[in-house]
């Protein structure tokens, strides 16, 4: 069990799944339901607006638009956009643009490749450095 202090409230708790405490965790349930509540009642709202009529923090809405909780497109009727992480493009949500997303993909794809290529090289280094030569033992044995 790791105890932790809330970043919201400062108490201390048991972390178990998220930074936040029970109680905090909680209000914070709260105030995403109504952001998305809001966002389905609103359409063409923007981060502000949402904000204002919410109660709820504009870097608690990009939160949760990073999460992926919420995603502000066409289906949602809203405009708040947020920055790729990476490049800076403009999104509806998450962390990265679909191009930045597909790199990042790529890469790591790239990457587990060549750590395997190595691994099954090594593998074949040592299977080959390993020889039983048992004939030969037997040989002068004889």
């Amino acid at each position: 069990m790791e105890l932790r202090n809330c970043p919201e409230c400062g108490k201390v708790f048991t972390y178990v799944r998220t930074n936040l405490c029970p109680a905090c965790q909680q209000k914070d349930e709260e105030e995403f339901k109504a952001v998305r509540k809001f966002i389905a009642q609103n359409p063409g709202c923007d981060l502000i607006t949402v904000s204002e009529g919410t109660g709820v923090s504009e870097a608690k809405i990009i939160r949760y638009l990073r999460e992926g909780r919420i995603t502000a497109n066409n289906t949602a009727g809203t405009n708040i956009k947020i920055n790729c992480e990476v490049c800076g493009t403009l999104i509806s949500g998450g962390r990265f643009c679909k191009e930045c997303s597909e790199k990042l993909v790529s890469g790591l794809k790239k990457s587990i490749q060549e750590e395997n290529k190595k691994t099954l090289e090594e593998m074949e280094k040592k299977k080959a450095g390993v020889r039983m030569h048992t004939a030969d033992f037997w040989k002068d044995r004889r």
